[in-house]
Formats: C-alpha cells, structure tokens, sequence
C-alpha cells in the first residue's frame, strides 16, 4: 500500500524554481547521492546548482538524475535595475559552476526561469537550446478548439473505446512500461528502481498522478506520468501496448492537459527531439519555448562526440 503524505503545499520559491529542485525530489532520483554547489551572501544562501556525478565507460561523468528533466541553476538575483540583477546573477552563476567537479562530461539542461547561459559559455561550456510546447491553462472549450481537427478526431475515437482513470500501481506500471519497450526491440535506458523511488514519492505527495487507458474488459493499453509544481505540470513518462490503436496516448494527453488547466498550471510536453514527436505535440496547440542547455566534454569525449554525431548513435552521450 502507497503510504499518503496527505496534501503537499506546492509553493515554488527561488531557489527551488521547479519540482526538480527540490530536495525530496533529489533524493528520490538519485538517492540522495546528489550535491549541491551553493552561494551564500552575509550567510543568506543566494544560489544553487544541484548536480550528480557518476561513472560511464569508466569515465567520470555529471548529467541529469533519473526523470529530472531539467535543473540548472536557481539565483536570488534580488532587486534593482536590470543591468544590476543581471551582473549579479552573472557573478553568482559564475560562483555556481566554479564549484563543480572535474568531468569528463557534464551536461546541464536549464529550467524554464533560465533566460541566458552568458555565464557557461564563459567557462567554455558548448551552449545549445531545445525546445518543448506549453499549453497554457484554459476553459475546456478553448482547449479543445485549439486541438488540430485530426487530433481531436482520434481523441473522440479512443474515448469510444477506453475507459481513464488514476492508477496508483507502480510495479505494474513499470512492467508494462518495459514490456512494452521489450515488444518493439528497444532497450530501456531508464533505472527502475530510480523510477518507481520518484512516483511513489510524487504519488504520496500528491505531486504526481499515472493515468492508464483501459479498454472495455479493463486491460491495460496505456499510461502516462505527469508531475507539477507550483507553476507547470511536466509529461514525463508515457507507454501503450502495440494493440491500443492510434488515440490511446492522445486521449491521456488531453485528460493530463485538462487536469493541469483546472490546476491553473501550465502543461509542459517536454523536449521536442525527432520529427515524430514534434508533429505528435503540435497538434496539441500551444507554444514553442526554449530550454538552455551547457555541455563541456573533454577532448576524448569532443572527438567521439564528433565521430557520431552524424549518426543517430550519438544520443549516448545525453
């Protein structure tokens, strides 16, 4: 039985800007083996940068935790003018990335409140930018009308045939999740044990919700995972079996986009990556946004790197 913290307040503040951020959150996905670079001022903490190393290929190694879509730096930038804000999160990001740790490769993917990597690129960070739809909290109507026509075609079709509902079973859920990946030949990249550490810690906080599809004799077809904060609510996980028809993900999506505007969030689609993907949320409505990523890599890495790139290998590094 999923032991209930009962209601959580969701209150984001500046140095914990995303759930991603915060400290139970960091603790679950990476088993509190995660560090943090921290700036303090007259003994007021004024910035932090979680980070968490490891080793791959026998290398030393900084990326993201598990399900962490994004971290980056939180700065209490303060009051002022522009100009004085900006020079004193430029000196307080500078102070951040001096305390990280050697590597042959860390990667940082920013949060949303990131508006610059001036500060990375000082420090001869590669500096990129990905990109993610947001759909911005709206009646249910004015949803729907902006679905693209076929999308909400297939949406009405999979609502004919599946039944949505909350699903509160995490081992299931990761069964199915890897059962489905095992029946398309790919390889699971995630660490399941970190995964079912940060729903069951969302579920009991109440921060996080699984919907599953069922059909008409309640099998299983597809489930998703969301989370939020205080300002968005992030679609992190998503699987359907090979027999859930067309609609299955796009039926969850809506229900998820429907579940964050009643919560007055924004609905976060996350990275938009291949061509696939990209035609998948457009038909969702909403807006393009940027997310700032800084990579440094040693030379080693640079030239391998440089090798695959060309190839769709070269996602190995991220």
């Amino acid at each position: 039985m999923l032991e209930s913290l009962g209601p959580q307040a969701v209150t984001n503040t500046v140095l914990a800007p995303t759930i991603f951020h915060e400290d139970w959150w960091l603790n679950a996905a990476t088993n509190s083996t995660h560090e943090m670079a921290e700036v303090s001022n007259s003994g007021t903490v004024v910035g932090r940068l979680p980070y968490c190393r490891a080793r791959k290929y026998g290398l030393a190694w900084s990326a993201l935790p598990e399900l962490t879509h994004f971290l980056g730096p939180a700065v209490d930038e303060g009051n002022g003018s522009i100009n004085t804000r900006f020079i004193r999160r430029l000196e307080i990001t500078r102070d951040l990335i001096a305390q990280l740790p050697r590597a042959h490769f860390m990667q940082i993917k920013c949060h949303h409140g990131v508006s610059d990597v001036i500060p990375f690129q000082e420090q001869k960070f590669r500096t990129s930018v990905q990109f993610t739809h947001e759909i911005q909290p709206a009646a249910e109507d004015v949803l729907w009308k902006n679905l693209r026509h076929e999308r909400r075609r297939v949406i009405t079709r999979a609502q004919e045939t599946l039944d949505i509902s909350a699903y509160d079973d995490i081992p299931a859920y990761m069964h199915f999740y890897n059962a489905n990946l095992v029946s398309k030949g790919i390889k699971s990249t995630l660490n399941n044990v970190a995964c079912s550490r940060v729903i069951e810690a969302c579920l009991a906080r109440g921060r996080g919700r699984i919907l599953a599809a069922k059909d008409k004799n309640g099998v299983l077809q597809a489930a998703t995972f969301c989370v939020w904060d205080a300002t968005s609510m992030y679609y992190l996980m998503t699987t359907r079996s090979e027999t859930s028809g067309n609609g299955a993900v796009s039926a969850l999506v809506w229900e998820a986009m429907k579940d964050a505007a009643s919560r007055q969030l924004i609905f976060d689609l996350d990275g938009l990556a291949t061509h696939g993907s990209i035609m998948f949320y457009a038909g969702f409505g909403g807006t393009v946004a940027p997310r700032y990523v800084a990579t440094r890599m040693s030379l080693p890495i640079q030239m391998a790197y440089t090798l695959l790139r060309s190839s769709s290998e070269h996602q190995w590094f991220i």
